[in-house]
């Protein structure tokens, strides 16, 4: 299972997911040397694990069921008044 990496202070979060948990950590510490001065954020920081992007994540650009219902309402209304 992947894992990303989230600073919750600055909101930020890993540019990718990683195969390692070791790999976030150091995106981790990476980001506290820059960011925070190499100590922990105020408000906390968190590696998790995230489910793969070839499970559903984001494959369809967000919005894309409500254009797709608003489509779909259009025809409809469409065809109700003939």
């Amino acid at each position: 299972m992947p894992y990303l990496y989230t600073c919750r202070q600055c909101r930020a979060q890993s540019p990718e997911r990683h195969a390692r948990r070791a790999d976030a950590e150091d995106d981790r510490q990476e980001h506290r040397d820059t960011a925070h001065g190499g100590l922990a954020p105020l408000y906390g920081d968190q590696i998790r694990a995230v489910h793969h992007a070839s499970r559903g994540d984001r494959l369809l650009p967000r919005h894309t069921l409500a254009a797709g219902l608003f489509m779909l309402a259009l025809v409809l209304a469409n065809c109700w008044g003939r």
